[in-house]
C-alpha cells in the first residue's frame, strides 16, 4: 500500500465523508450515561449530514421537535417503532450493532451500523416497491425455472401485466451487492433519489428500461452460506452453534473438516429448512436435524439425539422404522407415510403421536445411497380429533335408543366400549334417593338434600367386578370409598374434573388391578363427568373415564371432554323428556279409563235429569228427521205451535209458521240439511186463539227464536236435526219500541245541536255590530251636550249611518228567524201555499232587479231567456205562490253569484219555460241533469177552490252559472238540511246550508221538484218546476196580493245597493280612511290611543262597524277580509322589516272564506318558530263560536286570547291592553 495514500486517507474525517454521501444520514450516541432517549419524544442526533439537512421535510419527520403531539395514534406507533429500532442493540454478540439490520420508515429503507460500540450511523436508502403482487420463493416452481416444467400461469400474467415506466437516469435506483433477493424492472443508476446535485458522476452509461424476467442473486449480509466450514461468516443461530459444538469426530460422520461437499450441501439444506427436517447418514443412520425438528419432534431427546442413531434416544422407533429404512435402501424409492402412528418419548412420557413423513434416499454425488432425508409433519391433533369425534358420535347413536333413564346409563357404556385408547376404563354411577331408590327426576334432584342421595353403580368398562374403585352403592354425603370425594367436588363445579395421582386428587390404590385396555399400560389420570341434562341443573349421574396414558391433558383433550359432557347432557335431556312423555301418556290412559267409568255413571244420571228438564223447560224442544218428519218434541213445543202429535207428515211442522217468515225458515232448513251448519232465526208464528199482549193489553205478533243444530252419525253422515224454539214476542215488541224511541231521541238531539250551533253563530255575528253602533250613537249624543243646541251635521250623519247599520243587522237577524220559522213550519206541515194571480215573467224580473247592483259591483253578466214552449202555450197570467217561487229563485241566484264572483268568466243565465205535464229529466235538454228524488211531492196542490178552474200548467225555472261547479260526490250532499257541497264550502263562501233544503221543500209543496247538474270548473245548472193554473188577468192588470217581505230569503237583506264596497289596496287589505266629517266629533275618552290594530273580518258590515268604533277610540286601524289578506298585510309591518307599518295587535275572526282564522294563526306561529317574524305577534280571536271546546281549540292553534261576540269596544280594548302588559312583563323577565 502506498504510504502517502494511506496517510491522506487517515486525514479524512467522518463528517467530511458523510457530508459527501448523497444518502440522508445521521449519528446518535448510544452512551447510556447520556440517557438521551429515556424521556425524549423524538430522535436526538449528534450529527446530520448535508443531504439530510437540505431535505427539510424528511429532517422534520425524523426529529419531530414540535410536531409529535400533532400525530395521530397510528402515526405515533410507527414513529416510536423507528426510535426503538434506531436505538436497539443486538443480543447475539457484544458488537452493540443494530438489530435487525434494516427498517422501513418514511418510504425509505434505513440501515444502521455501530462504531466503537457507541456511535450509531443510520442511513436512508431508496426502498424497492413491488408493482404487482409478491411471490413466495418457496413455491413449487421457481420464479424462472431452468427446466421444462410449466410456470404457473397467474405469475406469468402478473409479470406481463407489470407497468413499464419510462425512467430517466436520475430516477433509477442503485443496486449494490447487498441488495435484497428480489426482482426489479428498473435499470441500475448511480444517482441518489434525494440529492441528485450531490451525486457523483458515473461512467456506467444509462440503459433504456427493459422487461426483466429474473432476480438479482446476492450474498445477504449476516446470512451463513455454510455453517460447516471452520470459520463461517454471518450470524449463527443457537442451534447452528450447538451443532458445531458436537464432537463429530467421535461419530460415524467424522470431523466436519472431512465432510464431503455433497454432505455439506445436504447439511446446509437441512438446517435452512424452516420445517422439521433431519438427515440419517451412513449405515448407522447417524442423525443431524434442524431447529424445528428439535422443538417439534425430538422434545426432551434433544440435545442428546444429535449425532446418534437408532441405538440412542430413538431406539424405541427402530422396531418400526428399521424395516422401512432397509426397504428404501434396497429399492432406492422414497417412502411416504400418512398419519403414521409413532410412539415417541419426547416430553417425559411415551406419547401417542402421528406423523405424515417421507424418507428420501441421498446419493451424495455417488452411485450408491449414502443416507436419507427425512421431512416429518405431525398430524397427531387431526387424527385424535377424528377419533374423539367418532367416540362422541357413538355415544350419541347409542343413547338415542334409550327409552328410559335406566336404559340410558347402560347405553352410554355401550357407546364407549369400543374406544380402548381414549377410554382405558369407565365407571358410571347414577344418583338415587336412598338405598335402592329410583333415579331422580330433574325437579326432585334439585330440591333434595345431598344427605339423602346415594350413588348406585350402573356399569363399568375395564374394571373387574368387586374392585375397590367400584362399590355397588355409595352415600354421596358420607362415604369416603371409591371416587365419592371427587364426586362431591364435581357436583359443586358442575364441570368435568381431572384427577391426578401426583397432586393427591386420585388415590393410587384405586387404579391398581384394573384391566389395561388400549396401550396396555397403567392409567395415571381419571376424568369425572357430572352428568346433568341441559333442561336442569341437577346432577343425575357421575361418569369416571380413565385418561389416555399416552396423551397429555392439553387444550385438545379438554375440548374433547367438554364436547362429550355436552353430548351426554343433551342425550340425557332428550331421554328424560321422552320418558316423561311416556309417563304422561300412561297416566292419561289410566285417567281416561277412570273418567270413562265415572262418565258412564253420570250419563245415566244426566239422562234422567235431561228427561225431566225437557218436560219442565220453557223452551219447545224437537227432533226432526232428514225427511222433515217431527220425531220427538216436548209438551212445550206442541203448546207453542198448536201442532198435534197425530199429524206427523213430511214438513208438517212448518204449518204453524207465518207466510212472511216462510222464506226465512226454508233458507234455514237448506243450511241445516244441505250445508250441515247450525242455524238460528226469528220466525213469526200464525195467529192462535190466545195471542201475547203488551203492557197496555194490546195484542202483539207472536215471534219465536228458532235454534237448530245438525246431529251426525259416527260415520259423519247427517242423522237428524235437533233444536228448540223460544217465545220472544215481548222482546221483539220491546226492541221495536226501544229502537223507535232511540232513533227519535237521536234525531231530536241532532236537530237540537244543529239548530243551536247554526242559530248561535248566525245571531251573534250581527249583534256585535248592533251593540257597537248603539254605543256610537249613545256616545255621540252624550258628547253633544244638553244645552239645547242643535246637533251638528257631522254627528247626525254618524248617528244615521250607525242606525242604518243597526237596521241592516236587525233585518239580517229577522231573516234568520224567518228561515228558522220556515224550517219549523215545514217540519210541522204548517207552511201553506197561497196562490196569487200574477205573471211568471214578473217574478223572474223582480228577482233580477233585486240583484242588479250586485251584478254590477261584481262585474257579472246576466241574461234572461224564455223557452219557445212558453210562448207557444201563450202563458200570461197564472195562479201561483210568487213569494215561494221568488224565495227559491233568490236562493239559487245568491249561490250563483257567490260561486261565480271569483271565476274568470262571470255569466249567469236565468231561463223560464212551461209545459202541460210534469217535465221529465230528458225534457230539460241539459246533459246530466237529474231531479232530486222525493216522496213528498204535493201533486194535488192546485185542487183547492182558491186556485181556480184553469188548465194546469207547469212553470220551469233554470239558473245557470259559470262558477266553480261541483263533483258528482258533492252533488249528492246538496238539498240536505245544514249540508253543503264540502267542508271547505262554508270556510270559503259562508252560508248555513239551509237555502237549498228550503228550496227543495218549497218546490215539493208546490207540486214540483228541483234538480241540478254540474261539472267541476265549468259551472252549475239548477232547475225546478212548480204546478200552476191558468187564470184571468186581475182587475187593473196588477196582482192584488203583492209579495210580502215576510217571505224574503235570508240572504236578501245583504243585497243592499246602498252599502259601499270597501276599497282594497294592492295587497288586498282594506285600509280604512277616517271620515272627514268625524274628525272633531266626540269628546269621549280615546282609550285606544297609540294602538295599531288589524281587523280580519269577512262580514263587511261587522268589519265596517268595528273599524269605525276602534278609530273613534283613537286606534289606527287596518282591515282584511280573510287570512290570506292578513298574511299579505303582515309582510308590510314592523314584524317583517324595520321600516314597516307599526302593528300592535290582530283581531281575527275564525269563520272566513279562502283562509279561516285558525289556519292563519297557525301559519303565523310557524313563521315565528323559523325566525321569519321579529317577535311574537299578538292575536285575539273575535268569534261567535263560544262553546268551551271551540275556545280551547282556538287557543291551542295559537290565539293569545278569545273575545266572544257580541262585545263592546271598551271590553275589547281592556283585553288588548292586558295582553300588551303581559307581553311587556315577559320581555322584562
Amino acid at each position: 500500500m502506498n504510504f502517502h495514500s494511506a496517510s491522506g486517507l487517515d486525514a479524512l474525517g467522518i463528517r467530511e465523508i458523510l457530508d459527501a454521501d448523497s444518502r440522508p444520514t445521521f449519528i446518535i450516541d448510544l452512551n447510556p450515561e447520556r440517557n438521551l432517549y429515556a424521556r425524549a419524544k423524538g430522535i436526538r442526533p449528534v450529527f446530520c449530514n448535508a443531504a439530510l439537512c437540505l431535505h427539510e421535510r424528511l429532517l422534520d419527520t425524523i426529529l419531530r421537535d414540535n410536531s409529535y403531539e400533532e400525530l395521530d395514534h397510528q402515526e405515533k406507533q410507527v414513529y416510536q417503532a423507528f426510535i426503538n429500532w434506531a436505538t436497539s442493540v443486538t443480543t447475539h454478540d457484544d458488537s452493540r450493532d443494530v438489530f435487525p439490520l434494516t427498517f422501513h420508515f418514511a418510504e425509505l429503507l434505513w440501515t444502521g451500523s455501530t462504531v466503537r460500540k457507541r456511535w450509531r450511523l443510520i442511513s436512508g436508502n431508496s426502498s424497492w416497491r413491488a408493482v404487482g403482487p409478491l411471490r413466495d420463493l418457496s413455491l413449487k416452481y421457481p420464479l424462472e425455472a431452468p427446466t421444462s416444467l410449466p410456470q404457473p400461469r397467474n405469475f406469468q400474467e402478473t409479470l406481463e401485466s407489470l407497468p413499464q415506466p419510462e425512467l430517466t437516469q436520475s430516477e433509477a435506483v442503485t443496486f449494490t451487492e447487498a441488495t435484497t433477493l428480489v426482482s426489479s424492472i428498473k435499470p441500475r443508476s448511480n444517482k441518489s433519489v434525494f440529492y441528485q446535485g450531490r451525486s457523483r458522476k458515473s461512467s456506467v452509461p444509462a440503459r433504456a428500461p427493459t422487461r426483466i424476467h429474473s432476480i438479482a442473486l446476492a450474498a445477504p449480509k449476516g446470512a451463513v452460506a455454510d455453517w460447516t466450514v471452520p470459520n463461517p461468516k454471518g450470524f449463527l443461530s443457537s442451534h447452528l452453534e450447538f451443532a458445531r459444538t458436537i464432537d463429530w469426530a467421535n461419530t460415524p460422520l467424522g470431523p466436519m473438516e472431512d465432510w464431503s461437499p455433497e454432505f455439506r450441501q445436504a447439511a446446509n439444506l437441512c438446517m435452512g429448512n424452516p420445517h422439521p427436517a433431519a438427515l440419517f447418514w451412513g449405515t448407522e443412520l447417524t442423525m443431524l436435524y434442524n431447529e424445528a425438528y428439535a422443538a417439534e419432534i425430538a422434545g426432551i431427546k434433544h440435545p442428546s439425539l444429535m449425532g446418534t442413531g437408532f441405538f440412542g434416544p430413538f431406539s424405541e422407533l427402530w422396531e418400526y422404522t428399521g424395516p422401512i429404512f432397509a426397504e428404501c435402501a434396497r429399492t432406492g424409492i422414497s417412502v411416504r407415510k400418512e398419519n403414521d402412528h409413532l410412539p415417541i418419548d419426547r416430553h417425559g412420557i411415551l406419547e401417542e403421536t402421528f406423523f405424515s413423513w417421507s424418507f428420501t434416499p441421498l446419493y451424495g454425488g455417488t452411485d450408491r445411497i449414502l443416507g436419507f432425508y427425512n421431512a416429518p409433519f405431525e398430524t397427531t391433533q387431526q387424527v385424535l380429533s377424528q377419533r374423539r369425534m367418532q367416540t362422541i358420535r357413538a355415544v350419541g347413536d347409542c343413547t338415542a335408543r334409550a327409552k328410559t333413564v335406566k336404559d340410558f346409563w347402560g347405553l352410554v357404556l355401550d357407546g364407549l366400549q369400543d374406544y380402548h385408547f381414549d377410554v382405558p376404563f369407565a365407571l358410571l354411577y347414577s344418583v338415587v334417593e336412598g338405598e335402592g331408590g329410583d333415579h331422580l327426576s330433574t325437579s326432585a334432584a334439585s330440591e333434595s338434600a345431598i344427605g339423602q342421595k346415594t350413588c348406585r353403580l350402573e356399569g363399568a368398562i375395564g374394571v373387574p367386578e368387586g374392585h375397590a374403585a367400584a362399590p355397588p352403592l355409595l352415600s354421596l354425603a358420607q362415604s369416603l370409598e371409591g371416587f365419592v370425594p371427587s364426586f362431591r367436588e364435581a357436583m359443586r363445579t358442575r364441570e368435568p374434573t381431572l384427577l391426578h395421582a401426583k397432586d393427591g386428587t386420585l388415590a393410587e390404590g384405586l387404579l391398581e388391578g384394573m384391566k389395561r385396555r388400549g396401550f396396555g399400560g397403567p392409567c395415571r389420570e381419571a376424568i369425572i363427568f357430572p352428568v346433568r341434562p341441559t333442561t336442569g341443573d341437577a346432577v343425575l349421574a357421575f361418569l369416571v373415564l380413565g385418561a389416555n396414558p399416552r396423551r397429555p391433558y392439553d387444550d385438545g383433550y379438554k375440548a374433547f371432554t367438554n364436547m362429550l359432557n355436552r353430548q351426554l347432557a343433551t342425550s340425557l335431556a332428550s331421554t328424560i323428556l321422552f320418558e316423561e312423555e311416556i309417563r304422561r301418556s300412561r297416566d292419561l290412559v289410566e285417567a281416561a279409563a277412570l273418567e270413562k267409568e265415572r262418565l258412564a255413571q253420570q250419563l245415566d244420571l244426566q239422562a234422567n235429569r235431561l228427561q225431566r228438564m225437557t218436560e219442565f223447560s220453557p223452551l219447545g224442544m224437537f227432533l226432526i228427521s232428514l225427511e222433515g218428519v217431527l220425531r220427538e218434541a216436548n209438551e212445550r213445543f206442541y203448546g207453542m205451535t198448536g201442532h198435534t202429535r197425530d199429524s206427523q207428515s213430511g214438513m208438517s211442522w212448518m204449518d204453524f209458521i207465518e207466510e212472511t217468515s216462510m222464506n226465512t225458515m226454508e233458507g234455514g232448513w237448506h243450511r241445516l240439511a244441505n250445508q250441515h251448519s247450525p242455524w238460528s232465526g226469528e220466525l213469526q208464528l200464525k195467529k192462535r186463539s190466545t195471542r201475547p199482549v203488551n203492557l197496555e193489553g194490546e195484542s202483539i205478533d207472536y215471534w219465536v227464536l228458532f235454534i237448530a243444530h245438525p246431529e251426525f252419525a259416527s260415520d259423519g253422515s247427517l242423522r237428524s236435526i235437533m233444536g228448540s224454539i223460544m217465545d220472544i214476542s215481548y222482546m221483539k215488541w220491546a226492541q221495536g219500541l226501544q229502537s223507535r224511541q232511540l232513533q227519535e231521541a237521536q234525531e231530536t238531539r241532532r236537530q237540537q245541536n244543529e239548530f243551536i250551533d247554526i242559530t248561535s253563530h248566525e245571531m251573534r255575528n250581527p249583534l256585535s255590530a248592533i251593540l257597537q253602533c248603539a254605543d256610537d250613537i249613545s256616545s255621540a249624543l252624550s258628547d253633544s251636550g244638553g244645552d239645547g243646541t242643535l246637533l251638528s251635521e257631522e254627528i247626525l250623519d254618524s248617528c244615521v249611518d250607525a242606525a242604518h247599520t243597526i237596521a241592516l243587522c236587525a233585518q239580517h237577524q229577522k231573516t234568520i228567524v224567518d228561515d228558522i220559522l220556515t224550517i219549523s213550519k215545514l217540519d210541522s206541515n204548517l207552511l201553506l201555499i197561497n196562490p196569487v194571480i200574477t205573471q211568471p215573467e214578473a217574478i223572474v224580473k223582480r228577482a233580477l232587479k233585486m240583484f242588479e247592483s250586485e251584478f254590477q259591483a261584481k262585474n257579472i253578466e246576466i241574461a234572461f231567456q224564455l223557452h219557445p214552449l212558453y210562448s207557444e202555450l201563450r202563458v200570461n197570467w197564472v195562479a201561483i205562490d210568487p213569494s215561494r217561487v221568488l224565495q227559491i229563485l233568490i236562493n239559487l241566484m245568491t249561490n250563483a253569484i257567490k260561486f261565480t264572483a271569483s271565476s274568470n268568466e262571470r255569466r249567469i243565465t236565468v231561463a223560464l219555460g212551461a209545459s202541460l205535464t210534469p217535465p221529465g229529466e230528458s225534457e230539460v235538454q241539459i246533459p246530466g241533469f237529474q231531479y232530486v228524488p222525493s216522496n213528498t211531492i204535493n201533486a194535488n196542490v192546485t185542487n183547492p177552490e182558491e186556485w181556480g178552474t184553469g188548465d194546469i200548467l207547469y212553470m220551469h225555472f233554470k239558473v245557470q252559472d259559470t262558477g266553480c261547479g261541483l263533483t258528482k260526490e258533492e252533488e249528492l250532499l246538496l238539498f240536505q238540511r245544514f249540508k253543503q257541497a264540502s267542508p271547505r264550502t262554508h270556510a270559503q263562501y259562508g252560508g248555513s246550508g239551509l237555502g237549498l233544503f228550503i228550496s227543495k221543500r218549497l218546490a215539493e209543496l208546490q207540486g214540483g221538484q228541483i234538480g241540478v247538474t254540474a261539472e267541476r270548473g265549468r259551472g252549475s245548472v239548477f232547475g225546478f218546476y212548480v204546478q200552476t193554473r191558468r187564470a184571468s188577468p186581475p182587475s187593473g192588470g196588477t196582482s192584488p196580493h203583492p209579495m210580502s217581505i215576510e217571505h224574503q230569503p235570508s240572504d236578501q237583506v245583504l243585497v243592499n245597493p246602498t252599502v259601499e264596497s270597501p276599497s282594497h289596496d294592492t295587497y288586498g287589505v282594506t285600509r280604512s280612511v277616517a271620515h272627514p266629517k268625524l274628525g272633531n266629533v266626540r269628546g269621549r275618552a280615546r282609550s285606544g290611543a297609540g294602538l295599531d290594530v288589524l281587523v280580519v273580518e269577512d262580514n263587511q258590515i261587522n268589519q265596517k262597524v268595528l273599524v269605525k268604533q276602534l278609530k273613534n277610540a283613537g286606534c289606527r286601524v287596518s282591515a282584511a277580509s280573510d287570512g290570506i289578506e292578513a298574511l299579505a298585510f303582515l309582510e308590510r309591518t314592523n314584524f317583517r322589516k324595520e321600516d314597516g307599518l307599526k302593528l300592535t295587535v290582530i283581531l281575527m275572526d275564525l269563520e272566513m272564506p279562502n283562509m279561516d282564522g285558525l289556519t292563519c294563526v297557525r301559519r303565523i306561529r310557524q313563521m315565528e318558530e323559523i325566525g321569519r317574524m321579529k317577535g311574537h305577534v299578538p292575536i285575539i280571536a273575535v268569534t261567535a263560536n263560544v262553546r268551551e271546546e271551540q275556545i280551547v281549540t282556538a287557543k291551542k292553534s295559537g290565539m293569545d286570547d278569545v273575545v266572544s261576540k257580541p262585545f263592546r269596544i271598551p271590553e275589547l280594548l281592556e283585553k288588548v291592553k292586558g295582553l300588551m302588559a303581559a307581553q311587556d312583563r315577559e320581555v322584562l323577565v
